[in-house]
């Protein structure tokens, strides 16, 4: 059985694969006859082929980011990849890549929506179809899915796909990030299921097509010539694979590795306790009115092997681009089921096998058309910390604390001194990347991307070299973290000094409360995120900003986001939200500050290590004042001049922590 996504009064969407019927006993448990006669091959076979999926698509990942000349790809790895089988198993996905999770879980109906559209029939060896249109395969318009069909001796044998952010597909706003957009036709460039390259030759109608649509052609059309030489290596690899195992193996691999790990979630979800578990989450605003709080509904029912996801009740679509499309919904769905249920299998179509998705119909989570989905991944997120908020109180030592949420969205642009176009794109190490929360085994990392985008941080030095702008500082803020038994990560802080006159579009829409609740067990939230624009000033003093959040130089600011002191400016839970809805014209030598959220803490802090405290103290995550209000150990000595030379009082500690406990049972 495959997984439902029920949309209310609006078309289900089809099954993404056939897999065998449903197993009467574990993989494990097969002899080897019926292992055989199941999957076509031995089980070492099976094994062998299920990893070399993996290896093949990691191959396309890395040659594409390597020779790839777009920074977002260069520096962040903004981009996924995927294979799937054949019709015949219904474009069954054995294997993901290791980057984005946001991409990969719509790509199997992305795949087979595109080829179904386009006719199956009708492709050749060195076609490459290119669609963009979310309402068909998830995302937004600059993540363009290039699908090759795979071919051995004439037979097609699957496909490889690459999704992957294109700088620009037109529109209002310059790289696409402009939150008020009020629908698709403001929005870009969109792209049905369009052939690329036919037989291996361009397709000069639809290249035509995308160089009178994008303002960065020079950037996008090399790396369209590298995309498809990637996906070329991963059609060869698949006919080597072919031709060394046999067809009937190779279709005995694709099918054992989704089963795999349909047999692992299942397991994972019979082992959450029946019942039906509920939650909500918001988002800030809509992106234009700090009156509206869109919200998603969730009830989750879950029996024996089976789980379903109700979203009903979520908010009606925005008329802004804070909507995200069905796929992107399921997409959320198995991200929180993946990481607080079952991590250690790898993810393929078969991962929600056992999972129902009922949607709304025309809501933030399933829009219909033509609402803007640009920041979808902010409608999804809200998906996973509502999971978080349902699931986590259930699941005891092995709840997992929320992240940061979203990162900030930061683009710029602006003319250079020679009338040149510079562009500063998202997570141009611009803005501050936010930390991970703890668990029952140890604290969160700090400076990552949210859960949903496993990337990378390009660094300084090419965001310096790109765009006429000096990174001066990028940092942890001590006290931030969530504090727990086990801490979340820290917040961090990042400055950005501007050489030249841009226009700025920055955006986040989960600075109001925790995300996801905050911390778990007894763990606690940890700070806020927040930005602000000091005036023109200049580079001879790049480090007169300090690192503090308490620091009487916020007042001079002009805040961009966050909920901040009416007078001091400073992040404060009580004060006034700001919400950056337009562009902002920001004069050379102003310095830009970003500070990303913290995360959530596991556990009780009191019960936190003091050795442990200790070492935090030491490498600055924590203060000596931190230390006693937040976790009740008494730090002495001094961590600037001596910092090894700090030490626990161990009585004062005792004696601090046994009249907090006092005071909380009190309460």
């Amino acid at each position: 059985m495959s997984e439902t996504i029920s949309t209310g009064t609006a078309m289900a969407a089809p099954a993404t694969e056939q897999p065998t019927e449903r197993p009467k006993t574990l993989l494990r448990e097969l002899t080897d006859d019926e292992f055989r006669a199941r999957y076509d091959c031995d089980r070492f076979t099976a094994s062998v082929l299920a990893s070399r999926f993996r290896y093949i698509i990691e191959h396309v990942c890395n040659r594409f980011i390597e020779h790839a000349f777009s920074p977002v790809i260069r520096e962040t790895t903004d981009m996924s990849a995927t294979i799937t089988g054949p019709p015949s198993i219904g474009h069954a996905m054995p294997a993901v890549s290791q980057t984005l999770p946001i991409f990969y879980g719509s790509m199997p109906e992305a795949v087979r929506i595109a080829l179904t559209e386009h006719g199956v029939d009708d492709l050749v060896p060195g076609d490459v179809i290119i669609v963009n249109d979310p309402y068909r395969v998830g995302t937004h318009l600059n993540d363009v899915c290039f699908i090759r069909p795979a071919f051995h001796d004439g037979r097609m044998i699957g496909a490889v796909t690459i999704r992957a952010h294109m700088l620009d597909m037109g529109g209002v706003a310059v790289g696409g990030f402009e939150v008020t957009k009020p629908d698709l036709y403001h929005d870009g460039l969109v792209l049905p299921p369009t052939l690329l390259f036919h037989a291996g030759a361009p397709v000069r109608s639809t290249f035509n097509l995308l160089f009178d649509n994008t303002r960065f052609a020079e950037v996008i059309v090399p790396d369209i010539q590298t995309i498809n030489s990637s996906l070329e290596l991963g059609e060869r690899l698949l006919a080597e694979t072919v031709t060394k195992y046999g067809y009937g193996a190779y279709l005995g691999g694709i099918r054992y590795a989704c089963d795999s790990s349909a047999e692992s979630m299942r397991a994972a979800i019979r082992r959450l306790p029946d019942g039906v578990y509920t939650a909500q989450e918001r988002l800030d605003s809509d992106g234009v009115s700090a009156d509206v709080e869109p919200v998603v509904q969730l009830r989750i029912h879950k029996q024996g092997h089976r789980i379903e996801f109700d979203l009903s009740g979520t908010s009606p679509a925005n008329d802004t681009a804070i909507n995200c499309s069905w796929a992107d919904a399921k997409t959320a769905v198995a991200i929180a089921l993946k990481y607080l249920l079952d991590p250690h299998s790898p993810f393929t179509s078969g991962s929600m096998r056992d999972v129902d998705v009922v949607l709304p119909p025309d809501s933030m989570i399933n829009p219909n058309p033509p609402h803007t989905c640009q920041y979808y991944w902010e409608p999804a997120m809200a998906i996973i910390y509502a999971t978080f908020q349902a699931l986590n109180p259930v699941l005891g030592d092995d709840a997992i604390s929320p992240d940061c949420w979203g990162g900030t969205i930061h683009y710029a642009y602006g003319p250079r001194p020679d009338g040149t176009p510079w562009m500063s794109t998202a997570l141009n190490s611009v803005t501050a990347m936010g930390p991970w929360g703890a668990t029952k085994q140890a604290d969160g990392d700090s400076s990552q991307l949210q859960i949903v985008i496993n990337m990378v941080d390009g660094g300084c030095e090419p965001a310096e070299v790109d765009t006429p702008v000096v990174i001066l500082r990028h940092d942890h803020i001590p006290d931030t973290a969530g504090p727990g038994r086990y801490r979340s990560g820290a917040a961090s802080i990042a400055d950005s000094l501007w050489l030249a006159d841009g226009e700025h579009r920055v955006s986040s829409f989960h600075l109001r409360s925790a995300p996801g609740g905050g911390g778990v067990n007894g763990g606690r939230a940890g700070v806020l995120s927040a930005a602000w624009l000091w005036p023109s000033t200049t580079a001879s003093e790049p480090d007169y900003f300090p690192v503090s959040l308490s620091d009487p130089r916020y007042a001079e600011a002009t805040p961009l986001m966050g909920v901040l002191h009416p007078t001091s400016q400073q992040v404060d839970p009580d004060g006034t939200y700001h919400l950056q809805s337009g562009p902002i014209l920001v004069p050379a030598g102003s310095v830009l500050r970003f500070v990303s959220n913290g995360a959530g803490g596991w556990g009780d802090p009191l019960d936190r290590e003091p050795r442990l405290v200790l070492v935090d103290v030491r490498d600055e995550y924590v203060t000596i004042d931190g230390a006693a209000r937040d976790y009740g150990v008494v730090v002495v000595g001094d961590p600037v001049r001596d910092p090894e030379g700090l030490s626990v009082d161990a009585q004062a500690t005792a004696r601090l922590r046994a009249g907090r406990r006092t005071a909380e049972v009190g309460s």
